[in-house]
């Protein structure tokens, strides 16, 4: 009953009141449920409860609804446990036959025996009746008349709709009820918490937005998110993955179960209201305008219609604007209505289209960027008509401009339609081909490439090779058998080719070398040297490189496939939106063949995100998936080193630091470089707490400097700062490093570099503060937990004052809770002495005494604490 506490709360205050309470929903708004726990509730009141379910099963002529009530009665004789009831329901029995409804004394005696069996509900107890779905009683005034008579509460639920069919005399409750519920939708978190509980294990993140997304106006319905959330499990498309329960493919929306009553309703309007649905759902734009061509395109009545598009309106299946323009508000319906492939029927009802409009059938002359998209929808459902290939082209050249991706579409289709040995087609592919680039359409690039090989034209060999590796690259999907042997013997193809082998083998990191040698030939300038200014060699960007090899101008950054999703998780990462992180990795590893760079860079943030959450078995997961040997040296020892130090483990964490930094020095660059910025820093803080070996520093700050020098960028830039900040105590140069990552670093590394100033600085209290602000931030995703991966990168040990907690320690008495906020606050033992006016060993015992409760090692550890919330319970309330 999560979300309806309101709902429930009126209804129990009707109990014991004469009153007739009516809860009213559409289907699957939760009225049954609601009465269930009405139902549960209320038999441990008293025992003079009863529930009638209403059916359409109930006869027509029993306006009474007798026969439902004694069933009623006779369920819950067990509770009632009343002597005479049964005499009372055989007289009930006897009289419910169609032959009284026919003679009001007859009726009037049925009514009066109805009259008495429910007086035994109020005999040593108020009496309550309830009835679910009121909507399908003969007469529902009639059928609630008797316990109302009596002075039961009544609570009954029904739905408005359909009212108007029913017979004349017969009254909507809601004129006679004495009070009126409704249930409407719930909000997104009430709904995510009901697929949490259904799903009845771990569910992944992205489960729940799905089916909101797919369910549109549906979303709000328990009742429909429910069964269609049943329905995925049913169907197989829900897999487990790392302890979750996850989409088997996160891009293939979800559909609404075959039995729900949207499904059936536009069922009933035949293929017109099916083909509707279809080109409505997948044209973009579909408008009452057009209704005339679909009409005589498909051969059916313009009349007919018009009046299946006004009820696919009326039951919400579609939407009209104030400009006449259709949409399907509910994506989930589209794949249940369609009995194959939605794209498919749609592409029919093009093609019909398509040749209407090119037999000239209608009154006025076709637009020709009307046929042009049609004949683009249509797709291979359209045979191949050589004579449309001028209009395809000239329609693409004049959307060239302002809409590439339109035009793009255009020459796609026209090259479709290109007859053999057709001189349009190689010009027309080599424009297809890197306005396909430009536009980040990478599938529709590959499928473009295997048609230009295929036919045998097109642009040299060499391009086309670069143009398959760089689709199967953006995609995820090596390049496909008959396009390699096509290029094969071809000596020009061999260096995209073997590219696109190693990203698939997943242990060849991305250098700037390789991806020039690789696809220079794209390059609209021809130039033969590339500039790599902008580009910091110790992060993993692949867009970024594509960006600068091809150029940034000809190069569109891909919105699906691998590149795209670690292009958001990465951004979520700097900006410290973590919380949907895992999701997005486990759907990443779900899409695809999981062995490319991109895959092991994401598992390696997914575990740092794991270990800062406190989830370590899950970091420990994603780690043994990335292995030891993957691409990304410095991220592996980094992530590693987080997951040691946090589960206490602090030689490990120094361990791994080293070994990394003790490693070949000709190793710098490629994918040894990438988050070596990150793990210096995190050794630094490692070295500088407590148990560490400051001594090292020094040296710490040499080879930070050495990979600055090497190699430049804002990660390591800040690392060189940072070290020399810790082994000069420089406080200005830790300053400089707040600047920098203040202005092109993640927030959780400005985190680490704040606190590093408030280690060293004389007034640590601003530096606390921002560094405080900063997790509060990142904790609305993320619970805080930012702060205490930034306790631990200082060397302490955040499980320490977390295990206190959970154990019950002593709460803080006396001036230890007044000391500790202060200490939280980032002031000194003699500016805490002035403000609580006491001497400053008196602050230095009672601080003793703080440790020793809180379990905290040190006043940073003990700030942190306090800033965190860690140890509210034990502060006094101010």
């Amino acid at each position: 009953m999560s979300g309806r506490e309101a709902e429930l709360s009126a209804v129990h205050e009707a109990y014991g009141r004469p009153l007739l309470f009516v809860v009213r929903g559409q289907a699957g708004m939760g009225k049954t449920t609601l009465l269930r726990e009405v139902h549960r509730t209320w038999r441990r009141r008293g025992p003079g409860i009863v529930r009638i379910k209403c059916s359409a099963a109930i006869p027509r002529w029993d306006l009474f609804g007798a026969r439902a009530v004694v069933k009623a009665f006779s369920d819950s004789f067990p509770d009632i446990g009343n002597s005479s009831l049964p005499d009372a329901m055989a007289a009930v029995n006897r009289l419910c036959l169609p032959e009284s409804y026919g003679s009001p004394r007859a009726r009037s005696a049925l009514f009066a025996e109805l009259v008495g069996l429910f007086a035994h509900l109020t005999e040593d107890a108020p009496g309550a009746v309830l009835i679910d779905d009121l909507r399908t009683a003969p007469d529902p005034a009639l059928i609630v008349a008797a316990a109302h008579r009596v002075g039961c509460t009544v609570v009954a639920t029904y739905r408005e709709d359909g009212w108007a069919t029913r017979p004349n005399g017969s009254a909507s409750p809601r004129t006679f009820a004495d009070r009126i519920i409704d249930l409407g939708p719930l909000p997104d978190n009430q709904i995510d918490d009901l697929v949490t509980a259904a799903a009845r294990e771990p569910l992944d993140q992205a489960v729940a937005p799905a089916l909101r997304a797919a369910l549109g106006p549906l979303a709000g319905n328990p009742g429909t998110v429910l069964d269609t959330f049943e329905a995925l499990r049913r169907e197989g498309r829900l897999v487990r993955f790392q302890g979750h329960l996850c989409l088997r493919e996160p891009t293939a929306g979800p559909a609404l179960p075959d039995d729900h009553a949207l499904v059936r309703r536009v069922a009933e309007y035949g293929a017109t209201g099916r083909q509707l649905l279809a080109i409505t759902a997948l044209s973009g734009r579909f408008s009452m305008d057009d209704l005339p061509d679909f009409a005589a395109a498909t051969g059916h009545a313009l009349a007919s219609c018009g009046h299946t598009v006004d009820r696919l309106v009326a039951v919400g299946a579609l939407v009209c604007d104030d400009h006449g323009v259709l949409r399907v508000p509910c994506p989930a319906l589209v794949p249940a209505v369609l009995p194959g492939p939605t794209r498919d029927e749609a592409a029919e009802v093009h093609r019909a289209l398509a040749e209407h409009h090119l037999r000239g059938d209608g009154t006025a002359a076709p637009d020709p960027a009307a046929t042009s998209d049609h004949i683009v929808l249509a797709g291979s459902a359209l045979p191949p008509v050589p004579s449309v290939v001028p209009l395809l082209e000239r329609e693409a050249g004049l959307s060239l401009g302002t809409f590439p991706v339109r035009a793009a579409r255009r020459y796609r289709a026209a090259l479709r339609h290109c007859g053999p040995g057709d001189t349009a087609y190689s010009r027309i592919l080599a424009a297809l081909l890197p306005l396909l680039v430009r536009t980040g359409d990478y599938e529709g690039l590959a499928e473009a490439v295997a048609e230009g090989v295929r036919a045998g034209g097109g642009p040299r060999h060499a391009k086309l090779a670069a143009y398959a590796a760089l689709a199967a690259v953006h995609t995820g999907r090596p390049v496909p058998m008959p396009v390699r042997e096509a290029l094969a013997d071809d000596p020009e193809t061999h260096g995209a080719m073997e590219f696109a082998d190693g990203w698939f083998t997943g242990r060849e990191p991305l250098r700037t070398s390789h991806v020039f040698s690789a696809f220079a030939c794209l390059r609209p300038d021809g130039a033969d040297t590339v500039s790599t200014d902008g580009i910091d060699s110790d992060r993993f960007d692949p867009a970024a490189l594509f960006g600068q090899v091809l150029g940034t101008a000809a190069y569109g950054e891909p919105v699906t496939g691998p590149l795209a999703a670690y292009g958001r998780i990465v951004r979520d990462y700097w900006d410290g939106n973590w919380a949907g992180i895992p999701s997005g990795a486990r759907a990443l590893e779900l899409a695809g063949p999981p062995c490319t760079p991109v895959h092991h860079a994401v598992r390696l943030i997914a575990a740092e995100v794991h270990s800062t959450m406190g989830d370590y078995e899950g970091s420990a997961a994603w780690l043994e998936l990335a292995g030891h040997d993957c691409p990304f040296p410095a991220l592996w020892a980094w992530a590693s080193m987080g997951l040691a130090y946090r589960t206490g483990d602090w030689e490990r964490a120094r361990k791994l630091g080293w070994s990394y930094c003790d490693g070949p020095g000709e190793r710098i660059g490629g994918g040894s470089a990438v988050g070596v910025g990150r793990l210096l820093i995190r050794l630094a803080f490692t070295e500088w707490g407590e148990g560490g070996r400051r001594e090292l520093l020094p040296r710490l700050c040499t080879e930070a400097q050495r990979w600055y020098s090497r190699l430049g960028g804002t990660e390591l830039k800040a690392a060189a700062l940072i070290t020399r900040a810790f082994a000069e105590r420089d406080t200005d140069s830790a300053i400089e490093a707040v600047d920098v990552l203040r202005e092109h670093g993640g927030r959780s590394e400005l985190l680490r570099a704040c606190m590093t100033v408030a280690f060293l600085a004389d007034d640590p209290r601003p530096w606390h503060q921002e560094a405080h602000d900063i997790a509060r931030g990142l904790g609305d995703s993320l619970h805080r937990t930012p702060m205490t991966e930034a306790m631990g990168a200082s060397g302490l040990a955040p499980a320490t004052c977390d295990d206190s907690t959970r154990g019950g320690p002593a709460a803080l008495s006396g001036l230890e809770g007044p000391i500790a906020a202060l200490v939280g606050r980032g002031l000194t033992n003699r500016q805490i002495a002035k403000e609580l006016q006491v001497s400053e060993k008196t602050v230095e015992n009672n601080l003793t005494q703080v440790f020793a409760k809180t379990g905290c090692r040190s006043r940073l550890d003990l700030a942190l604490a306090v800033m965190e919330g860690r140890l509210t319970a034990l502060l006094p309330r101010s």
